[in-house]
């Protein structure tokens, strides 16, 4: 009897699993291995030859330096982990503000942390030669809508998250008028992202007479091309430029340093303004969560507002940033519809990320069979960046009991 109402029991779960796991299984595992199998054949209206791994080596060209990025990655998980073990038994790391880090240690614990270093600098030698020469003989146009989408997710997340978390925290004042604001800030996530774009696209307008422009000349600066400027952010503040280095190494860790365009820069913009409301709200749902009682205990010992905000908003904040850095940094890599409607040709791909490289190939150039593997590529990537951030902050998300 007690066998047959395990199996009952295991049935009842699995039927009400079933539409679910339907779903998930029709609109996401199944597309997921359609596209390896279309990536491996040369793709255009209908199948052609098989190619295996072509389209593959087309995107990297030399498959030895992509066993060197490879190996730059292994040694980074290397030295997440050893760093990890460095760290064991050590569940607050404010405990080492102020102190000698090594002094605490044990001596295993040393030589795990010196090895994480060393394995670190090992993957970062690793990846600096890699990235480069994997450009020079792959696709060069894949790898910079790749920098392209690392400057936007760059400059996306770390900025909503700060803009997320100060309005959040003015908006947890009690104030006349809060849930107004409360609204008004989350209006634009609410807002059809195309609908907004499309004003965005108005106001940043290369028009001497548009919003942005007006702003500049109010401030004595000359009207820019916004959307249509293909220069480095840095290159237009300082005058400075890479210039003509070759295809070497050392020229194209120079492209870097000129940082992302003014173009990129202005759809970051939009990114900010839709997504820093709805950051807000998180974290105002996660400073609700904190107890008024720590708040007093605070006050009673005589805390600034510095103190309570570090040492105690921060950590029980964590988890809550955690979730929206990894969302934040999953999205932005897989951001296409408000850029498609900002972007422009004559940029010359200047705010291209690979959202759009991938689009562009699937449907301008119809070579579906490359496209596919690209997108494989972009889905590696994100699990790549989404086990890495789940490691680094393993000891740094604290979860209240």
């Amino acid at each position: 009897m007690a066998q047959r109402s395990h199996w009952k029991e295991n049935l009842e779960a699995y039927a009400y699993l079933l539409p679910s796991f339907s779903i998930v299984a029709v609109f996401g595992i199944y597309p997921l291995f359609y596209t390896i199998y279309v990536s491996l054949f040369r793709w255009r209206i209908r199948k052609g030859d098989f190619l295996g791994l072509a389209n593959y080596e087309a995107i990297f060209g030399d498959l030895a330096w992509l066993g060197v990025l490879l190996g730059a990655l292994t040694f980074f998980g290397l030295a997440l982990k050893l760093r990890e073990q460095s760290l064991t038994n050590i569940h607050q790391r404010s405990q080492f503000r102020g102190e000698n880090r090594l002094r605490l240690m044990t001596p295993a614990q040393r030589v795990f942390y010196g090895s994480s270093w060393m394995a670190f600098i090992l993957g970062a030698g690793l990846l600096f030669f890699s990235l480069p020469n994997l450009y020079f003989f792959g696709d060069d146009k894949m790898f910079d809508s790749l920098r392209v989408t690392v400057w936007y997710s760059l400059g996306a997340v770390p900025l909503q998250l700060v803009g997320g978390l100060a309005v959040a925290w003015l908006l947890n004042r009690k104030f006349k008028g809060r849930q107004f604001f409360r609204v008004v800030y989350l209006l634009p996530y609410i807002v059809p992202v195309v609908a907004g774009a499309a004003v965005f696209e108005r106001l940043f307008s290369l028009r001497p007479e548009s919003f942005a422009n007006q702003v500049l000349l109010g401030l004595g600066i000359p009207p820019q091309e916004w959307l249509l400027e293909r220069r480095g952010l840095v290159t237009m503040l300082t005058g400075w430029a890479a210039g003509e280095s070759g295809n070497t190494v050392l020229g194209y860790w120079q492209s870097w340093i000129e940082g992302p365009s003014l173009a990129l820069v202005s759809i970051l913009a939009f990114n900010w303004w839709v997504f820093t409301g709805y950051y807000a709200l998180i974290f105002a749902n996660g400073l609700s969560q904190i107890p008024k009682e720590l708040y007093e205990a605070a006050e009673v010992d005589g805390a600034s507002r510095r103190s309570v905000f570090f040492r105690i908003v921060l950590p029980l904040l964590s988890p809550t940033t955690y979730f929206l850095t990894l969302l934040g940094v999953i999205g932005t890599f897989k951001s296409f519809s408000h850029i498609w409607v900002l972007r422009n040709n004559l940029a010359g791909g200047a705010a291209d990320p690979l959202s759009i490289y991938i689009f562009a190939v699937f449907y301008g150039r119809s070579r579906f069979g490359y496209a596919s593997a690209l997108s494989i590529v972009l889905t590696i990537i994100v699990l790549l960046l989404t086990v890495l951030q789940q490691r680094a902050a393993k000891d740094r998300v604290h979860y209240g009991e």
